[in-house]
């Protein structure tokens, strides 16, 4: 077998292959290596994934890369600090927080990458049994200074490659108004309320929602409504029809949407061998007697699919289980190009029909393929949602994976949350942060609305930061803090308010419990969540220096959002000590304006400065004068901080007009 080493090309080549201008300043240093399989090559398979068939000339890796992050190759790529086989990206960093980032740029489906000591051996891996002649397979490797930085700079490159722009943050409907989800872990997967059938109890939660001033957007209904191989929670089997259920919507999809007044995003898993599908378009079976999955290879089904969503109100079509077919399909593994052609004639079937996409259950090609993809605008980065128990299972990846997301420009979704668990309001704030969909999954009667509403405006228009919510620099690093992630808005013009939460999550904490520790061997296949994250026995150091976490400095006012409280803080500064379990400080660092005051914002919502809720601020000698939107009646408060005297403004209110906008003026003159 021979490759040909072609070339190793630094910006010019890579930006020559995108005509699409690029916004972002891409600070970073970057290369392309590209390999070439002269001649076809078969019957390379080695019969396991991770003994790779073709391997190229390693890339070298800097001894001060002494750390590394990748993605297991499981149902929504948990992050791993050990060095393991998988698709990619490869992170490494140094105790400095330098940092070089290795990914394919193609042949996502095919790519193996190790990290093995000195050099990061990348190559096909073994289940690959075919190259076609001519084949290139390419890797970007991206140099720079700051984990999360870096990350930025990678992301945007893989865009640029792929000649795309990444959706808006309120691309669609999900991504724009909180929604009711259906998914597992919510309350009425596989599951109704009391007698009644699936259809009546979703329009009961509508009603509900209503009487409590819940302004839910969208419904989200998940694998329970379609015909499957069994209807059953546990291991229904594959798909037969992806038509509803006759028993659960008498009148049908869409009668019951047109009921509800609400779009739906709906979801999907793979196709049964035993479909009828199957006799009306092209598809791929492996030659096994235990194959469960059947694959299509051309665009018709998904095509059938986006028509159906269009008949029935469907705005987002969810594709789950993308790892299960992976691994489940020996034909998407076998040949280069076969995973991503089965993800184009979905997403392209969807564009095509004006709707947009989620992925879930990816791993990391499923995910840096969606790059390609203006469409796919959400992904789920954390596992299925459980109430109450083991958070160092969730939140911490989620964070982690938010990071590389929010890079390639497909928003995170944490996956539905109870309100009214004790940790909701925590649940609520890290949906909330993430920039992404926020989406609930209460029983009837048991919203809290007080930590549902600071999410989204009276409309239900989510309020959100500029970027997901990710783990600081040195979260990467051993450490005695809390488990601590920012993001921001900044409003052109006006100044920069960042959002840090901070999370007391140690593993000798006393109220971690037993049903903790099982769930983490129980999720993870017994492999420890501290594999993942730098997870402290204790936490005992609660400083914060914006130089080292955050890349900033100066002067600012810290707004405590838990206790209202606020001061001036330069540079460092301690967190409030907090001592249960999961429980979390919550600051908005907000700029002092030349005038000496900061605005705050509103302080009944997470995300306290939300661009579509503050559309201008203007200084005046002893103000500010703020124009908010929102629902015509809805009433605002607004808090500024007068660094002069040290102490709050009396709050401003403002109740928005009929045209759905509001002036307001908070300052000396008015105290």
């Amino acid at each position: 077998m021979r490759y040909l080493r072609v070339s190793l090309v630094a910006a010019l080549a890579l930006a020559a292959c995108s005509e699409v201008p690029v916004q972002e300043v891409i600070d970073c240093d970057w290369q392309v290596l590209t390999f070439m399989t002269a001649e076809e090559t078969t019957g390379i398979a080695t019969g396991d994934w991770a003994v790779p068939a073709l391997e190229y000339a390693p890339v070298e890796v800097d001894p001060k890369y002494s750390h590394q992050l990748s993605f297991m190759m499981s149902p929504m790529m948990p992050p791993m600090m050990d060095p393991i086989a998988s698709s990619g990206p490869v992170i490494l960093y140094a105790d400095d927080f330098a940092t070089m980032i290795v990914s394919p740029l193609n042949a996502f489906g095919s790519t193996w990458m190790l990290r093995d000591g000195g050099k990061l051996r990348i190559g096909m891996h073994g289940d690959t049994d075919r190259i076609p002649a001519g084949t290139e397979h390419r890797f970007l490797v991206v140099s720079g200074q700051g984990i999360n930085h870096t990350t930025q700079c990678w992301g945007a490159l893989m865009r640029r490659e792929a000649g795309t722009t990444p959706p808006d943050r309120y691309a669609d409907t999900g991504l724009s108004y909180l929604g009711y989800w259906t998914d597992n872990g919510a309350a009425y997967y596989y599951s109704t309320s009391g007698e009644l059938n699936e259809q009546d109890t979703l329009l009961a939660v509508k009603t509900n929602a209503d009487e409590i001033g819940v302004p839910y957007g969208y419904f989200q209904i998940d694998s329970w409504w379609y015909q499957k191989e069994r209807q059953t929670n546990v291991n229904p089997g594959g798909l037969i029809s992806w038509q509803p259920q006759a028993a659960m919507f008498p009148d049908g999809l869409a009668a019951f949407q047109d009921a509800l007044g609400l779009p739906l995003v709906a979801h999907n898993r793979w196709v049964s061998i035993h479909s009828p599908y199957l006799d009306r378009f092209d598809f791929v079976i492996d030659d096994d007697p235990d194959v469960e999955m059947a694959v299509p290879t051309g665009p018709g089904l998904f095509e059938e699919f986006m028509q159906s969503c269009l008949d029935w109100g469907v705005q987002t079509y969810e594709q789950d289980w993308l790892m299960n077919q992976y691994f489940g399909s020996r034909w998407l593994r076998n040949e280069p190009g076969h995973l991503e052609q089965w993800l184009r004639n979905m997403h392209d079937s969807a564009a095509a029909a004006g709707l947009t996409t989620q992925i879930c259950m990816t791993g990391g090609a499923h995910l840096m393929e969606a790059a390609s993809h203006e469409n796919v605008t959400t992904v789920r980065t954390t596992i299925d949602y459980m109430a109450n128990v083991c958070k160092e299972c969730f939140w911490p990846q989620f964070h982690i994976n938010n990071m590389v997301a929010g890079a390639l420009g497909v928003w995170p979704f944490k996956d539905n949350f109870h309100s009214g668990e004790p940790h909701g309001r925590a649940e609520a704030l890290i949906s909330s942060l993430s920039a992404g969909m926020v989406g609930m999954g209460d029983a009837i009667g048991t919203t809290v609305v007080e930590n549902v509403m600071p999410a989204c405006r009276a409309d239900g228009l989510l309020l959100k930061p500029d970027r997901p919510a990710t783990a600081i620099d040195p979260m990467y690093l051993p450490h005695a803090r809390p488990f601590t992630v920012s993001t921001e808005t900044t409003l052109d013009g006006e100044g920069e308010w960042i959002y840090l939460a901070a999370f007391n999550m140690a593993s000798g904490h006393p109220g971690r419990t037993d049903d903790d520790r099982l769930w983490e061997v129980l999720l993870y296949d017994a492999i420890p969540v501290s594999k993942m994250f730098n997870y402290p026995e204790s936490v005992t150091d609660w400083s914060f220096d914006m130089t080292r976490d955050i890349g900033r400095s100066g002067r600012r006012v810290m707004y405590d959002w838990k206790t209202g409280q606020a001061s001036v803080v330069t540079d460092v500064f301690t967190l409030p000590q907090i001592e249960n379990l999961n429980d979390f400080d919550y600051m908005v660092l907000a700029p002092i304006f030349a005038n000496g005051l900061a605005l705050i914002g509103e302080p009944d919502k997470y995300v306290t400065m939300a661009d579509r809720r503050f559309k201008a601020v203007k200084q005046l000698k002893h103000g500010l004068n703020v124009t908010l939107e929102g629902t015509p009646g809805e009433t605002v408060k607004v808090l500024v901080y007068d660094t002069t005297v040290d102490r709050m403004l009396p709050t401003g209110e403002a109740t928005i007009g009929a045209d759905g906008t509001a002036t307001l003026t908070v300052g000396r003159e008015f105290d």
